[in-house]
């Protein structure tokens, strides 16, 4: 998915001026989307598709003091690999709309799309041609964050945030992490907690997002949990990416890094935290606050800007939440309010560990594959089946449900796995003195 504006070119006519992500359209589809300008008469939205790609347009006209017929000639577009679904239109024509509206309401804003060499320019417009230049392309990425929230398929660690940010989901999840359960006796325990929801309802859900497993057993039915989600603070990459690309801003990382320093040496994971953060990644908003703040430190003001006005509120009190939290922090540096992301989250998902000591120790990972696996009991289950009792019949029903799930599962890491990556993350984020002063010498 991309965000482009074209304009009419006074000599050569329709091109594209920019897009966002900057890499994400090649020449060829550029192209394509100048010629869509081309073939435009009128103000409006109107979507177009060619090869693969569909385009949604919005053709406007902005006035200009240096344009023929004192207006220059703009079209804004987002370019989908996919056809949107019904209802994404009248969205992106209304920011599309208030984007023009934009442009349209800031005086000489035409002068972004001049190069200082352009005849009308003179050397007093200069500035002008940079700030009016940069505000544009920071307005595209805004919009294209906009677009995001609305088009994009949800990732896997957003739509598990969504199912695991109920607490009684939370709860029932947590509950069966420690060993399958009669369908009966969860019933009874869940009805204690939460008399105002059905608990056939929600094992319906966790079943059809292959969460859960129901067996019956006889006359008794037994609910087996086969994916265990879990989400935990890490500290973020983006420090490290900072420290390599960015020498110049060595005195930013070093308080970055001690910001990250001081929180992971007091930190102490706890299952209301996990509840917290699941309920934070369950918020589009917030998850693209996240995800721009994962490619560095954002003054304040342009994380405000990407939000309409009537928004803006609704807007600070989520990032308020997100310093609240901890996951972000706001900071001065070099007169600009900036926040940054303080500690990531990661979300994972792994069997039980009362499902793990029935797998092979050899697993690595305990990661389930296309394959059968079989438990160390397996033989003896096999040879004396006539002579099973019903916790070895138990036993035996989760082999088989193993068996029967693990096509369908993808599953990675385990609990230690992740306290080990914090480790290896921290270990990269905070080099040995040394070794940076070499690193500074090369």
């Amino acid at each position: 998915m991309a965000v482009a504006i074209s304009y009419f070119h006074r000599k050569i006519g329709p091109i594209v001026w920019h897009s966002y992500p900057e890499e994400a359209l090649t020449d060829e589809e550029k192209g394509h989307l100048a010629d869509i300008m081309d073939q435009a008469y009128e103000e409006g939205f109107f979507m177009q598709k060619f090869g693969t790609l569909t385009s949604m347009n919005y053709y406007f006209e902005i006035p200009s003091e240096w344009a023929r017929g004192n207006k220059e000639l703009l079209m804004i577009s987002l370019v989908l690999d996919s056809f949107p679904q019904v209802g994404f239109e009248k969205p992106i024509q209304e920011w599309a709309e208030s984007f023009a509206n934009r442009l349209r309401d800031k005086k000489e804003i035409y002068k972004a799309f001049y190069n200082t060499d352009d005849s009308q320019v003179s050397i007093e417009d200069h500035q002008d041609l940079k700030e009016f230049s940069e505000n544009i392309r920071f307005w595209l990425k805004e919009l294209y964050w906009v677009a995001v929230e609305v088009v994009r398929e949800k990732t896997e660690e957003e739509k598990w945030a969504v199912i695991m940010s109920h607490p009684q989901i939370f709860k029932v999840i947590k509950k069966l992490s420690k060993e399958p359960m009669d369908l009966e006796v969860l019933n009874k325990w869940f009805i204690t907690l939460f008399p105002n929801f059905e608990l056939t309802e929600i094992l319906k859900e966790l079943e059809e997002q292959k969460f859960i497993f129901i067996n019956t057993i006889g006359q008794d039915t037994y609910v087996l949990l086969v994916r265990d989600v879990n989400i935990m603070r890490v500290p973020p990459d983006v420090i490290i990416d900072l420290e390599e690309d960015s020498p110049d801003l060595a005195d930013l990382t070093e308080i970055y890094i001690n910001e990250v320093r001081d929180f992971f040496e007091t930190y102490t994971p706890t299952p209301l935290d996990s509840l917290s953060l699941f309920e934070l990644f369950a918020d589009p908003k917030v998850y693209n606050v996240i995800s721009q703040l994962r490619e560095g430190p954002l003054p304040k003001e342009k994380i405000l800007s990407m939000v309409s006005d009537t928004s803006s509120k609704a807007y600070m009190k989520s990032l308020d939440l997100l310093v609240n939290k901890s996951i972000i922090q706001e900071f001065s540096y070099s007169g600009e309010f900036l926040y940054l992301l303080r500690t990531d989250v990661v979300l994972t998902a792994s069997f039980p560990e009362y499902l793990k000591r029935l797998l092979p120790r050899d697993t690595k990972g305990y990661i389930a594959r296309q394959r059968s696996h079989k438990p160390l009991v397996a033989k003896e289950i096999e040879e004396n089946s006539e002579k099973l009792k019903d916790d070895d019949l138990l036993e035996k029903s989760n082999y088989k449900m193993i068996s029967r799930i693990e096509d369908e599962i993808d599953i990675e890491s385990n609990h230690d796995e992740n306290r080990k990556m914090i480790s290896e993350r921290f270990k990269t984020l905070i080099k040995d003195p040394e070794e940076k002063k070499e690193k500074k010498k090369k």
